[in-house]
């Protein structure tokens, strides 16, 4: 485990997975903390002011030293327009740690793209036999985008998200052989 937190970046045709920079804040803050239609279906509280926001950099380049935690940038401007993440739950088995592509940015391909950068890293560069994909129930595309690489539903569990005490089900999904 301890070398797949090692791991710096990763790039795709299009995208860069790498650590976040404090230079980051603004767009990362713009195009995915403070939006709503995209919080609603994950775990973190939205943020919305610059006080906020620099304290949540802080704390997210702190974890990611820690973590293969990684803001996804637009290859062609550097620009982040999202974040993923993936940990080994058990020897050989990964599992997201967080997936999230800015609403602006959806359905251009990035989200498929950057998950088959998580499959890349997990399967070919730590030898990975399983990786989970877990999202919120009520989140279709995100449950499309699994299947539509190969993922397998697996399991629902009824949860509740720490912030605000929502409770929610989270559908989870498996993949042994992915076709990268």
């Amino acid at each position: 485990m301890e070398d797949l937190n090692k791991l710096e970046r990763f790039e795709t045709e299009h995208l860069i997975l790498r650590k976040a920079r404090p230079d980051d804040m603004e767009y990362i803050l713009k195009n995915v903390w403070s939006d709503e239609s995209i919080s609603k279906y994950m775990l973190w509280k939205p943020t919305y002011t610059k006080e906020e926001a620099e304290d949540r950099m802080k704390r997210t380049m702190n974890y990611q030293k820690s973590a293969a935690a990684y803001f996804v940038c637009l290859k062609e401007t550097d620009e982040p327009i999202g974040f993923c993440g993936i940990k080994e739950v058990s020897p050989g088995v990964y599992e997201d740690s967080g997936i999230c592509i800015a609403s602006r940015y959806q359905r251009h391909g990035y989200g498929k793209e950057m998950v088959k950068a998580l499959l890349n890293i997990a399967f070919n560069l730590f030898g990975g036999k399983e990786f989970i994909y877990g999202c919120w129930k009520e989140n279709k595309p995100s449950a499309a985008l699994a299947k539509s690489l190969g993922f397998k539903y697996t399991h629902s569990l009824e949860e509740v998200r720490e912030w605000d005490g929502m409770k929610y089900t989270a559908d989870y999904f498996s993949i042994t052989e992915p076709s990268l």
